[in-house]
Formats: C-alpha cells, sequence, structure tokens
C-alpha cells in the first residue's frame, strides 16, 4: 500500500520562501495561491503525517512534565532550524486532548486559563469538549482520547520521515546536522497511531488508480482530494487568526493577550469514501451535493467560487431544499460557518458578510483504516478516504456545524432521501476526537509551567 511517487518539479519551489513564525500554529506561512478561471486556491503542502500519542511517564510525575515542557520545545526548534517554516522545509502542529489536561495539570490551573464556551446551552464549559457521536455516525465509530497529536506537512516527504525519524526513534541519524540526541524525545511518548497522506496536484486519481481503488478511474484529472473539487479555496478557508478562540465574538470568553490566544479547538477524524458510488452520479449531481442546487459550472471547473457574496444562509437553503429537493455540502453549514452580518474582530479587523471563520487543513489517506482500532479490524486493501482536520472557536461551535452536516431535521422537513442530503450517504466516519491546539509559544505542554 505505498504512495511513493516522484513529485519533483509539480510545483515551482523558488516560489516558497520561509516568513516569521505566526503566533498561531494553524496559520501556514509560505503557502502560495494559484488561480482557477478567477477563483483563488491556496497551494496547499503535499505531504502529511499524523503521529497520535500518549504520554509515557506518570500521570503525577511533574518533575518529569516541567523537563518534558523543554525538551519538546528545544526539539521542535532544532527541526525547524534544519527545515524552515515554508512548505518547502516542514509544518509541525502539537494539539493535545482532554486526557492531557485532566490527567496532568490540576483542574483549577486548567479552570483558571482554559477559554470557556459562551454559546448559549454550554455556557462555562471548557471550549474544548469531548467528541461525540454524532446521528449518521456508524455505531462502532471510534471516540478516541490521544493525549497529544502531532501533525506534520510539507512539499517533501523526506522531511517528515527524517523529522518523525530524530523525534521518536532513538538511534537515528543525526539531521542534517541537529544531533540525534538533542532531537529526540520519543521516551516521553507511546506512540498510538502514524496517519499519513497527501493533497493537491492530481495526486487522488494517479494514486487511487494505481493502488487498484475502485471508483478511481472517475476521479477528474487535477483533482486535490478524492472526491473532485477542490478545498482549498482562499474564499472558503478562514484566513488569518479568524479561526482562534478570541477572534470572533460570540463564542469564546477567551480574550486578546489570555495564555490561549491565538489557540484554536481542532478536530480530528478519519473519513472513508465510497468513490464507487459517488462517481455513479453524473457531474450535475455531485455538483449540487458538493454545493447547492443552483449552481451550474460544467465538469471541468472544479473550483467553483466560494467567495463571500456566494454565501448561502437558512432562508435560501430551506428554499433549496423545498424546490429543488436537494441540499448541497457546503449550504448545510455556510451559515455557521461564516459571518451573517459585518463583524469586527476583537483585533479591530472588518469581516464583511459571508466572511468564513472555519479553517479546515484536510488530506486524502489509502488507510483502511488503523491498527489500534478494536472495532474495525486493520485491512491491507487501499480505501479512499480522508484524515479531516478541523479549526474553529470551539467545539461546541463544531458540533453545531456537524450536526447540520447529518441534517436529520431538514431531511425529515422536506422527506429528503440519504442521497440529497450533502454527501453523507458516501461517507463512513471511522475515528474522531476533539482537541486544543494552542498557540505556537504553548505548544511544547502547555501550562505545565504553573505546576
Amino acid at each position: 500500500m505505498t504512495t511513493d511517487f516522484d513529485w519533483t518539479g509539480v510545483i515551482d519551489y523558488s516560489k516558497r520562501t520561509p516568513v516569521v513564525p505566526p503566533k498561531t500554529q494553524y496559520e501556514l506561512p509560505g503557502v502560495t495561491e494559484e488561480d482557477h478561471e478567477g477563483v483563488p486556491c491556496a497551494v496547499v503542502p503535499l505531504w502529511h503525517a499524523v503521529v497520535t500519542a500518549r504520554l509515557a511517564f506518570a500521570s503525577d510525575d511533574v518533575d518529569t512534565l516541567r523537563s518534558a515542557q523543554k525538551r519538546l520545545a528545544d526539539a521542535l526548534a532544532g527541526v525547524e532550524r534544519v527545515y524552515p517554516l515554508a512548505p518547502s522545509g516542514i509544518f509541525i502542529q502539537v494539539a493535545y486532548g482532554l486526557s492531557y489536561f485532566r490527567q496532568r495539570i490540576p483542574s483549577d490551573v486548567t479552570d483558571r486559563y482554559f477559554p470557556k464556551s459562551t454559546l448559549a446551552g454550554s455556557e462555562g464549559q471548557w471550549a474544548v469538549v469531548d467528541s461525540i457521536r454524532f446521528p449518521k455516525d456508524p455505531d462502532d465509530v471510534v471516540l478516541e482520547d490521544h493525549d497529544i497529536v502531532f501533525h506534520f506537512k510539507s512539499d517533501y516527504r523526506d522531511h517528515i520521515d527524517n523529522a518523525i525519524g530524530a523525534l521518536f526513534h532513538a538511534g537515528e541519524q543525526d539531521l542534517n546536522g541537529l544531533p540525534a540526541a538533542d532531537a529526540y524525545v520519543g521516551d516521553l511518548f507511546t506512540i498510538t497511531s502514524v496517519r499519513k497522506g497527501f493533497a493537491g496536484h492530481g495526486m487522488p486519481k494517479v494514486i487511487g488508480e494505481r493502488l487498484g481503488i475502485p471508483g478511481a478511474e472517475h476521479i477528474p484529472a487535477g483533482s486535490m482530494l478524492f472526491m473532485g473539487f477542490t478545498s482549498s479555496h482562499v474564499h472558503g478557508l478562514a484566513a488569518g487568526n479568524l479561526p482562534s478562540f478570541e477572534t470572533v465574538p460570540g463564542y469564546t470568553d477567551a480574550k486578546v493577550g489570555d495564555y490561549f490566544a491565538g489557540g484554536t479547538s481542532m478536530h480530528l477524524s478519519h473519513i472513508a469514501i465510497d468513490l464507487e458510488k459517488w462517481y455513479a452520479l453524473p457531474h450535475q449531481g455531485r455538483l449540487h451535493r458538493m454545493f447547492h442546487p443552483r449552481r451550474t459550472e460544467g465538469p471541468e471547473v472544479l473550483s467553483p467560487d466560494q467567495s463571500p457574496a456566494t454565501s448561502t444562509f437558512e432562508e435560501q437553503r430551506d428554499k433549496d431544499a423545498e424546490e429543488h429537493g436537494v441540499l448541497g455540502h457546503n449550504e448545510q453549514m455556510q451559515f455557521l460557518s461564516r459571518v451573517k452580518e459585518d463583524t469586527t474582530t476583537a483585533y479591530g479587523e472588518t469581516l464583511p458578510r459571508g466572511t468564513v471563520f472555519f479553517l479546515r487543513q484536510d488530506f486524502n489517506t489509502v488507510e483502511n483504516p488503523f491498527a489500534f482500532s478494536t472495532s474495525d479490524p486493520i485491512n491491507s486493501i487501499p480505501r479512499a478516504g480522508v484524515h479531516f482536520v478541523g479549526f474553529g472557536p470551539s467545539a461546541q461551535y463544531f458540533e453545531k456545524m456537524r450536526l447540520q452536516m447529518d441534517g436529520v431535521d431538514h431531511q425529515q422537513r422536506y422527506h429528503l432521501p440519504d442521497e440529497n442530503l450533502g454527501f453523507t450517504k458516501f461517507l463512513v466516519t471511522t475515528h474522531r476526537q476533539n482537541l486544543v491546539l494552542p498557540p505556537r509559544a504553548h505548544r511544547s505542554f502547555p501550562l505545565a509551567e504553573f505546576l
């Protein structure tokens, strides 16, 4: 089940230049844009890996945790000196599960610093809560509880493999001048999974066909994801620090300058895709289920406009369901993922109505699914899927969006069959977890300095 293809020359790497690190972890400096028939799209990093782990030392070992904070910070900084913070170097994001805060940090310390939800019905809860099983999840979906999650991405797969080796595997060779002993922190962790994948530049079709995944022959050439349409529309992804806890008012009590300012709620899930059923639909059927039933673009357009003016809010969504009997995936959630009126952020920026503040950094995978799953044993047969990685101001906010994706209320109200409700009919979620992605300054064991 290899994805070992040579993509040298696909991207002009001369345009990729490292810049000053942002305060957030999720912003990707150096990522460029390209024009898709007048629609700007981000040129996302080609290769991805997610490493999940539990801490390997006792929960009451405060001395080790405090020293681990410095060790991990130094190790990450060392890797980034070898591979600059850019697509041509490497991006490393570090997130934490609730088990880390519950087992390692006293509750009074967490309560003092952790952002709290201000959404109706969840006021006062931590802004990251345990993941839940959604109505259309399978009964055996795995709700995970990893202590820590690393997300690596780069245009060069070797950079990711080398960084993982240096950080987690004892005895690896020096990393381009960085002594192996200085980078190694593997003794701190018990790795629970390594999830690899790719995005962009026609890779889904090429890899899917070479691995014999059913339905891959129908993927449009040049597609960045298995389902055919571009997911990196600049106007469809939150810009700057918009997904952070504090930026858009009304979701949490976080403020500019707080410990977790620049941090965000992260959702991680693995979703399998039935390509044969998806591509059994004609182009227009897929277009309408991905976006909305008023779209008219032809099959050559993989990147329909996602600018604020194209946003669909509740009234139009309900009208589409009544008049067309179909709801698109985008319109199911845009009234929650985009501001409904001109909004001023905590940093004084004015957001026009329709500006998106939810961010995705998902990527394709052929894993099927994971060795650590107790309900769905590992299978060596490649399977089309996506590792979904999404960022927003709170986990409660994400739940509201995800419930709209299942759309049970609308399905009953308008008598919509499963296949006419976005694209959930064609997906199977196998694993999911909510996590905290701290700001970059606190990406190494947050709050440990207060113990």
